[in-house]
């Protein structure tokens, strides 16, 4: 973890002694999110699974070392004395090469098992012409576990993406709960500043004493708007509070004197090509690409159901030499003296078992298909829903805006008319009540134009790169 985070954060069992205002903005608490928190964490195991998988299918291509050695001993005669060494190499075009050495003797030896002085070397390939050309069962484990590894990141992004839309709108909601009792606080200031006049003034006469009581009252109640702010920021503290954790996984607790940052607190705007967005959506959601990744291991299993449909045919040829040459005996010809040949086939003869499994390899990978088809579909609809949204909501933070632009001009006049006498306390409240509920309702407005921005990102599926 980074040092700065202690400076913001506590564990709740802590005391609190610092009260210096501390921000905390949205870019260091997402990094917070990705690095500590639990559920990252897991997306994270998801790409070492991927990885993981990967790594065993590669093990398919491991070249394999193999040795026996048997001994038959009865009645003070040995029998056979048989030894085999050999390395086999898989190759990724199904051929495999082939090399070993084989040493045999013995009274009782079986004559195909002779062996010169020193041995027999043996050196050759064995290669599928029939079943097992194109792919065999270990390509198919690699190209599945490729396509299994793309799927594990788009799963990853995805966990990310739920994650990362929760937490940014409880920030957001902490952020709007900040603003809020700022308004309310300005409310205080104003309503006590106006008591203040208003006693003034009776205490010179100017004012009769019912007036001191009418700006009394405003200030309780605003002292009374003030307190629900301050229960809304403490609860929505406790809300972004669920998404903290240090590195030890140890949930952490905001401390009170944490506050947004004013890069936070902007309205941001941003200007969103439709065709562009749905494009976007379509080339680059995790959803999607872990749909295709299913796609492709499903096409990877019928061309190999396809492949069980040819008969097998090996062909393998391994090249003989006296093991002589190993210690460049004068006698041993270095390129050997013989050959061995071996051509294997084998047919079921209807074939019932691999038709049927071929068959349900294609419908499968239709259903697929089918699937991936309505997946786009959805995401597409969704991200023009979170469009509408936004024009919406851009809309009503203008009206609001101009709304509490209006409240304050009447708000204004009816405060001149009250200092010269010609309006009275209870209009002036009149006027004041509706600007402190239109400037409370105009930060709502905000944090929903916000969070239309960031819904948008999630049903794009590029909300896990937030910074």
């Amino acid at each position: 973890m980074r040092p700065w985070p202690a400076v913001l954060l506590a564990l709740g069992t802590w005391p609190v002694f610092a009260q210096a205002p501390l921000e905390l903005s949205r870019s260091n608490f997402l990094r917070m999110v990705r690095e500590n928190h639990p559920v990252a964490r897991q997306a994270a195991l998801r790409t070492d699974m991927g990885d993981a998988t990967m790594r065993s299918a590669r093990g398919g291509f491991d070249p394999k070392a193999d040795f026996d050695r048997t001994e038959k001993r009865f009645d003070d005669k040995n029998y056979f004395t048989l030894l085999q060494a050999g390395l086999k190499v898989p190759t990724w075009f199904g051929m495999d090469i082939l090399a070993g050495y084989e040493d045999n003797e013995g009274q009782f030896l079986d004559p195909q098992g002779y062996t010169p002085e020193d041995g027999l070397i043996k050196a050759g390939v064995s290669v599928p012409l029939g079943q097992g050309l194109f792919i065999d069962k270990r390509r198919a484990t690699f190209r599945k576990a490729q396509a299994y590894q793309r799927a594990t990141e788009a799963e990853r992004q995805t966990m990310l993406n739920k994650l990362f839309l929760e937490a940014i709108k409880d920030h957001i909601d902490w952020v709007a709960a900040y603003q809020a009792l700022q308004v309310t606080e300005q409310a205080v200031d104003l309503a006590q500043l106006r008591f203040e006049n208003v006693r003034g003034a009776w205490i010179g006469g100017d004012r009769p004493a019912i007036d001191t009581l009418e700006a009394f009252l405003q200030v309780q109640d605003r002292i009374m708007r003030r307190q629900s702010a301050e229960l809304g920021l403490q609860n929505a503290a406790l809300q972004l509070s669920n998404h903290l954790w240090d590195e030890f996984q140890r949930p952490l607790e905001l401390l009170n004197n944490v506050i947004p940052s004013p890069q936070d607190q902007q309205l941001l705007v941003r200007v969103l090509p439709t065709d562009a967005v749905i494009q976007q959506a379509v080339e680059v959601h995790p959803d999607l690409a872990k749909a295709s990744a299913r796609l492709e291991q499903l096409e990877v299993e019928r061309r190999l159901r396809t492949e069980y449909i040819k008969p097998e045919l090996d062909v393998k040829y391994q090249w003989l030499s006296d093991g002589g040459v190993l210690v460049q005996e004068d006698r041993v010809e270095p390129l050997g003296e013989g050959y061995q040949l071996g051509v294997g086939f084998s047919m079921p003869l209807f074939l019932r078992k691999e038709r049927g499994e071929l068959s349900l390899a294609k419908l499968r990978r239709t259903d697929a298909e089918l699937g991936l088809q309505r997946d786009r579909q959805v995401i597409t609809n969704n991200v023009q829903q979170r469009l509408n949204e936004i024009a919406t909501a851009q809309q009503q933070v203008q009206l609001g805006t101009e709304m509490v632009d209006n409240y304050t001009r009447l708000l204004a006049g009816e405060t001149q008319l009250f200092n010269v006498g010609e309006s009275s306390l209870f209009l002036v409240n009149g006027r004041e009540v509706p600007l402190i509920e239109s400037r409370i309702k105009q930060v709502a407005l905000e944090a929903k134009l916000q969070k239309s921005y960031f819904a948008l990102d999630h049903a794009m599926g590029i909300l896990w790169q937030q910074e």
